[in-house]
């Protein structure tokens, strides 16, 4: 693909753009500036290489003497971790925390400031931060990995892929792979981006068209339909997510649309079992119109490992709406032996 970039475009101050998107940044956990580990060149799942690949991260807290309070919260799609607000979703307390910044954000090597940017996989950014752990900071072991929407999604891959590093795993309105649902969701975004891409067409609105995707999908029609009135819902289809780079966020995309925790740990549903050995709590939200709740409700159900389900009518925003319980969830999930 070829490697744009363009001029970030202010959008209005007070729209459902940002009252969706930047509840997350309305308490923010205080933290390090940000900081990088460079990998050198890091080999993908598909063989090809990212050279001097960096993972950003930022860290809050204090690592302790023996290396035992360590959680990594791997950022969702399009976040990065100088927005990340952990301390809505668990007590930081005691806790080392580090926020690390996913491939494909923007901040860790991606199509935008990477030239030819491989795809990449949910897996590859487990890897990657693994990398990161073990050869930079020096962590060979996590008390935690807690992750939210594609950050839960890579907390699920850890699961299976480095099922030995941690005690405990937390995937917020996450999955282990996607459904189909999901799949013709994600797919039809791509495909906006692929077409203006191959077409040489407007990159720009190409992006917008498939970011409203996500942002319709966002919370619950009743939700959308109760707290906004019509002519704001236009004024967001309008601006959409001009401030993105359109290769970033159809990198991040092309990686969700390849989870799939059974294929990459080579086990299906009956047998994974085997190999997981941290704790496992899942959270969803029922009204999940972004990432259907179907396919963690199982595994959790599986694993007979605790299910807290959202019921609100926030949909994918539900760990923003009802924090006092997801924190609550997360918080005893964690000081539980």
């Amino acid at each position: 693909m070829k490697q744009i970039r363009f001029t970030k475009i202010n959008a209005m101050p007070r729209n459902i753009i940002i009252i969706l998107f930047l509840l997350a940044i309305s308490n923010l956990t205080a933290q390090s500036k940000q900081q990088f580990a460079n990998l050198g060149d890091f080999t993908t799942m598909g063989g090809e290489i990212i050279k001097n690949c960096k993972v950003g991260y930022r860290t809050t807290g204090t690592l302790n003497a023996e290396k035992t309070n360590a959680v990594l919260c791997p950022t969702g799609f399009t976040g990065k971790s100088e927005n990340s607000a952990v301390n809505r979703v668990m007590d930081t307390t005691g806790l080392f925390v580090i926020m690390v910044d996913a491939l494909t954000n923007g901040v860790s090597s991606s199509p935008s400031n990477t030239p030819n940017f491989p795809m990449v996989t949910i897996t590859d950014m487990v890897h990657s931060q693994h990398q990161m752990l073990t050869k930079h900071l020096g962590i060979d072991h996590l008390y935690a990995v807690i992750g939210v929407s594609m950050g839960g999604m890579q907390a699920f891959e850890w699961l299976v892929t480095y099922p030995d590093f941690m005690d405990k795993v937390v995937p917020i309105v996450g999955t282990p792979k996607q459904t189909s649902y999901d799949l013709m969701a994600w797919q039809t975004a791509a495909d906006i981006i692929i077409a203006a891409d191959e077409q040489e067409g407007d990159m720009k609105e190409a992006l917008r068209l498939a970011h409203n995707i996500e942002l319709m999908h966002l919370a619950s029609p009743n939700y959308i339909v109760n707290k906004f009135p019509a002519d704001s819902a236009t004024i967001a289809l309008k601006e959409g997510a001009t401030s993105l780079d359109p290769y970033d966020y159809l990198g991040g995309v092309k990686a969700m649309i390849s989870q799939d925790i059974y294929k990459s740990s080579k086990q299906n549903i009956d047998t994974i079992s085997a190999i997981i050995k941290a704790d496992l709590l899942v959270i969803v939200a029922a009204q999940d119109h972004v990432v259907h709740p179907s396919s963690a409700s199982q595994l959790a159900k599986k694993l007979a490992a605790p299910l807290v389900t959202l019921m609100g009518d926030c949909g994918h925003i539900a760990f923003f709406c009802e924090s006092e319980k997801v924190k609550t969830a997360v918080t005893e999930f964690l000081k539980r032996n």
